[in-house]
This record gives structure tokens, sequence and C-alpha cells, in this order.
């Protein structure tokens, strides 16, 4: 609870939701590829490596976010074309891809921007998640993220991994900060 005084005395009790101060604090998200921006489903063709659909709301949030001036990070396990490509068309600068051992990755970006962990945001979906979700200031999965993960975190978002999960994520940090009227503002 948040009390607000006026003149000396108790004007009301605003219930303060420990997602909101954690999301407050946001200022660097890091997020893994397969399982949370894609559905995880990879097509394979007849050439080498495969296809992967990303949904266009996340690109939109990863995007209210950088105006924001809140860096966007790819870590994923899977070493894969489409997820680079994908970070290039959005100006995503940090995309680790092929990197099953995300926590070195995690303290890297905290030294690039002079962060403390309760300062990051981490979206994961799978076992290789847990070590950054075990960390970080706000810790968040897909409603379809594997069990031990959804344990780990802070919020279960009810959105499937693929389905836009990271657009909920960025209006909740942006909310908890004070700057979502400024993105619909733009429209």
């Amino acid at each position: 609870m948040t009390t607000v005084m006026a003149r000396g005395r108790l004007v009301l009790e605003i219930p303060v939701d420990d997602l909101d101060l954690r999301a407050a604090k946001i200022r660097l998200l890091c997020t893994d590829i397969d399982g949370v921006l894609t559905t995880g489903a990879l097509l394979y063709g007849p050439e080498p490596g495969h296809t992967k659909a990303f949904h266009v709301r996340d690109g939109a949030a990863i995007k209210h976010l950088q105006r924001a001036g809140i860096p966007v990070a790819f870590i994923s396990g899977l070493e894969a074309g489409a997820t680079v490509n994908r970070a290039k068309d959005l100006g995503v600068e940090d995309c680790f891809a092929g990197h099953l051992d995300k926590l070195p990755i995690l303290d890297q970006l905290c030294a690039k921007y002079g962060l403390a962990y309760d300062q990051v945001a981490h979206l994961g979906d799978d076992l290789p998640d847990l070590p950054l979700l075990r960390r970080v200031g706000l810790a968040c999965c897909p409603i379809d993220a594997v069990d031990e993960v959804k344990a780990a975190c802070q919020w279960t978002v009810p959105v499937q991994g693929g389905h836009g999960v990271l657009r909920q994520v960025a209006e909740r940090i942006l909310k908890a900060q004070g700057r979502w009227a400024e993105v619909v503002g733009r429209y």
C-alpha cells in the first residue's frame, strides 16, 4: 500500500502491485526467442536452416521500448539466421544467438549498460532461461512455459509464446514507468 497524504492527513491508501514496482525499475529487457517471440515451431525446407514466424505486435513493442530508452536484447540458445535477421530489422543491437549458457551474456549486458540485476527484465520459457529468471528484477514467461520456469517467475503472462507475449510485458513496463500515454499519443 502507498499512503497519500495531503496537508498532514491521510487522503487515501493505494494498493501498489509488486509487479508494477519491479517494472518501474526496468532499464533493459532481455528475451529468449524460440517459444517466446515465436511459437517454438521450426520449419525446415530442402535448404539448410529453417524459418521462424515472429508476431508483429512484439516487434512494435520492441520499438516502443527502444523509443522510451529501454534497450531490448535477444539471448537465444539456438543459432539461427532468422533471429539475427529479426534483430537487424528491429534495430536490436544486442543479439546473442547460439548461447545456451545465458548468464555470462546477462553479466556482459549489465556491465555494458551499467545496470544491476534488479533493473533488468527477462522473458523466457524453458530451462536455459532459469539462471537469468532467478536473478533479474522482473522475471516473466508465457503461459505455455515449462513448470520450472513458471515457478521462477513473478509473472506468467496469460499469452502463449509467439502470440504477442513480449507486447504485454512491454506495456506493463511502460505503464509502470508512466510512459504508456506517450506511446499511445504517437498515434
